[in-house]
């Protein structure tokens, strides 16, 4: 058989295939692709092989999107919770976190107090202050650089959304006399050094917010 007539052979068993061996298709390519994934609708770990690391395209969408309850994007080892159409493919992502229960599955005591999580972090700087250097800002409740789930804003350098508590420079041009709101994370406990890795990136010359050219040392 040539590979033509190969191909045409796989054309008509798709076309002619029962909607439950198509499913099962689908699922099996998903375990294929993220052997983590079972093909199955229920909790799930982010791996760098995840269709949904960062963001995903919904199906009949036309862009990719970051989690639909929170806003935030998907990032490595998230545990996500997966749900499948009828025909076995992948209809919807959200987080499964216990700081991001957007799956619906968390029981109201597995949910963190804000307040509480607030107070610890503010004996946490406290007790071990961040380097006046860096001017490094903790993102409390309310703080504008979180954005909110409609409209998240994202560090310039991993692309991913601020978190509530990360550690972030604003304005890192010169953070020391602000001249702008745009933030980049510096959360080196989460290994999320945006920051260094950008200063010390040579090649960068404009500034992100206005693309003026910076005067590098």
């Amino acid at each position: 058989m040539t590979g033509s007539q190969q191909s045409g052979a796989f054309d008509g068993a798709a076309t002619s295939a029962s909607p439950e061996v198509a499913s099962a298709f689908d699922r099996g390519q998903q375990r294929g692709e993220n052997p983590q994934v079972a093909g199955a609708d229920g909790p799930a770990s982010t791996t760098l092989d995840s269709r949904w690391l960062g963001t995903w395209r919904r199906p009949g969408d036309r862009r990719r999107a970051p989690c639909r309850v929170c806003g935030h994007t998907f990032r490595l080892d998230d545990t996500v919770f997966l749900r499948h159409s009828a025909d076995g493919k992948l209809a919807d992502v959200t987080h499964h976190l216990r700081y991001l229960p957007c799956s619906g599955h968390a029981t109201p005591s597995e949910l963190p107090d804000p307040r509480a999580q607030a107070a610890f972090f503010r004996g946490v700087d406290s007790a071990d202050p961040s380097p006046d250097s860096l001017h490094t800002v903790r993102l409390m409740p309310d703080d504008p650089a979180l954005g909110h789930p409609r409209q998240r804003n994202a560090c310039f350098v991993c692309r991913h959304t601020f978190r509530l508590f990360e550690t972030v420079v604003v304005c890192p041009c010169s953070p020391e006399e602000r001249g702008c709101l745009k933030a980049v994370h510096q959360d080196p406990a989460r290994g999320l050094g945006c920051f260094e890795q950008w200063r010390s990136d040579l090649t960068v010359v404009q500034c992100p917010m206005n693309f003026r050219t910076l005067k590098r040392s």
